[in-house]
C-alpha cells in the first residue's frame, strides 16, 4: 500500500496522525497511526521497520517498533541484525511487533514440509539477544495461511508481539490476540495493555455508562424518537428551559438505547456468529478439503461489512 493510500485510511478511521513508508514494488509498505492525544516521536524507519518512542501523560516513555521481516531465505539474517541494532539504541520498555516472516517454535507451523530448524533457532536467538519475550496469543494459533485448501494447505504463526522483560513492571500484562480474517492471507493481531499507574489512579472510580452514540445521528429512527420525546415533554411552558431540556434529553436517551439494541445489535450478533463459525471451520477439517465452507463464510462476512459501509456512506450523504 502506498503512503497516500494509508493516509486516506487514517482519515477514514479518525486517526489524526500517520507515518507511512511506501511499499517497494507490489508488496510491503508500513504505517504507524495514532490519535492526537498520544505523543509519538519517530526515531528511525526503513522498508522493514518503524521505530518510535511514546510519551504518556504520567511521564513514562516506552518504545514501539513495527517489523516486517525479510521473506527471502537468504535475507532473513538481516531482520535479526536489525532487531539487535535497534535493541542497543534505547533502554525504555519495548514492544516489538509485526510480521517477522519466521516461526519461533516448530509447533507454530501446520502442514507442508518441516521448517528448517536452524532458521527457527536463529530467530529465537535474536529474540533472546534483544531481551525480548513472546507475549503469546489467544484464539486461533496461526496468523498466516497459503489459502490453498486441501492437501497443500499450510498455516504458520508469523506475526507476534515481543516485549522487553521490564514491560510488565510498567504495564498490566496482556496476551496478544489473533483476530479472525476473511480477506487476506494474514490475520490481524492486537495487544491490549494499560499503564499500571493509571489503573491504580482510577481504581474505584466509576465511568459514565450512558452516552449518545454519534452513529445514531444519521438514522431517521433517531430523529423520530427525539422529535416524539420533545412533543411529549417539550410543551411545558411553565417549566424552566434547562429543566425541560434535561428531562427531554434523559427520556430521549432511554428510548434511543432501547431502539439501538433492536436496530444494531441484531447485525452485530449475526456478524459475531459468522466470525465464530469461520474460526470453528478453520480449527476443524474444512481447511483440509476444498475450503468451500471457509470461502462461503468469508464471502458472507465481507458482504455484511461492505453493505454496512455503503449504508452509512449513503446516510452521511443524505444528511
Amino acid at each position: 500500500m502506498l503512503a497516500r493510500q494509508v493516509e486516506s485510511v487514517c482519515r477514514d478511521f479518525n486517526f489524526e496522525n500517520c507515518f507511512a513508508v511506501d511499499r517497494s514494488g507490489m508488496g510491503g509498505g508500513l504505517a504507524l497511526i495514532w490519535r492526537a492525544e498520544v505523543n509519538v516521536s519517530i526515531t528511525s524507519y526503513s522498508s522493514h521497520h518503524i521505530d518510535a518512542i511514546v510519551s504518556s501523560e504520567s511521564g513514562l516513555r516506552w518504545r514501539c517498533t513495527g517489523i516486517y521481516g525479510h521473506p527471502e531465505l537468504n535475507q532473513k539474517h538481516n531482520t535479526w541484525t536489525l532487531m539487535k541494532r535497534l535493541a542497543s539504541l534505547f533502554s525504555y520498555p519495548w514492544c516489538c511487533f509485526g510480521d517477522f516472516n519466521e516461526i519461533m517454535h516448530m509447533h507454530e507451523k501446520n502442514g507442508g514440509n518441516e521448517r528448517n530448524l536452524n532458521r527457527v533457532a536463529e530467530f529465537r536467538e535474536a529474540v533472546q539477544s534483544c531481551n525480548l519475550q513472546d507475549m503469546g496469543c489467544k484464539r486461533y494459533p496461526y496468523t498466516w495461511s497459503n489459502k490453498r485448501y486441501g492437501d497443500h494447505f499450510i498455516e504458520e504463526r508469523l506475526d507476534s508481539f515481543l516485549c522487553s522483560k521490564d514491560w510488565g513492571i510498567n504495564f498490566q500484562e496482556s496476551v496478544g490476540t489473533n483476530l479472525v480474517n476473511w480477506s487476506s492471507d494474514h490475520c490481524p493481531i492486537i495487544l491490549d495493555f494499560h499503564e499500571r499507574s493509571k489503573i491504580s489512579r482510577h481504581a474505584g472510580k466509576s465511568l459514565p455508562r450512558d452516552y449518545y452514540e454519534d452513529m445514531w445521528s444519521s438514522h431517521e429512527g433517531c430523529r423520530s424518537i427525539v422529535q416524539e420525546e420533545w412533543s411529549r415533554y417539550g410543551a411545558r411552558a411553565w417549566e424552566a428551559p434547562v429543566k425541560q431540556f434535561q428531562r427531554v434529553a434523559k427520556s430521549s436517551l432511554a428510548q434511543l438505547k432501547l431502539w439501538s439494541k433492536t436496530e444494531f445489535n441484531g447485525r452485530q450478533r449475526k456478524q459475531e456468529k459468522l466470525m465464530q463459525s469461520l474460526q470453528d471451520a478453520m480449527r476443524g477439517n474444512s481447511k483440509l478439503d476444498d475450503g468451500q465452507e471457509i470461502r462461503r463464510l468469508e464471502s458472507q462476512i465481507n458482504a455484511m461489512l461492505v453493505d454496512e459501509e455503503i449504508y452509512w456512506k449513503q446516510r452521511s450523504r443524505a444528511d
